[in-house]
């Protein structure tokens, strides 16, 4: 039996700016979101929380095309 996958959707300029943008921004970001989930949007935290389900709704909630979501871990993890 074949599988036929669809095509994943080409990622935007903007979300790849948004995504250099934190990784840029990644010592500011740990200090003042540890733990949290962010979305960025246009170079801005449009949201932010400890848990992924509101940051999502936000996002949502805006109708944002391809927003930029990322956990910004706190301190030092051992995986």
């Amino acid at each position: 039996m074949k599988t036929i996958y669809e095509k994943p959707p080409k990622l935007s300029r903007r979300y790849l700016r948004d995504r250099k943008w934190v990784s840029a921004h990644i010592q500011e970001l740990m200090e003042k979101y540890p733990d949290q989930w962010i979305l960025v949007y246009d170079g801005k935290i449009v949201a932010h929380h400890a848990e992924l389900g509101p940051v999502w709704d936000k996002a949502d909630t805006l109708h944002l095309e391809q927003p930029f979501f990322h956990l910004i871990e706190g301190g030092v993890r051992v995986y």
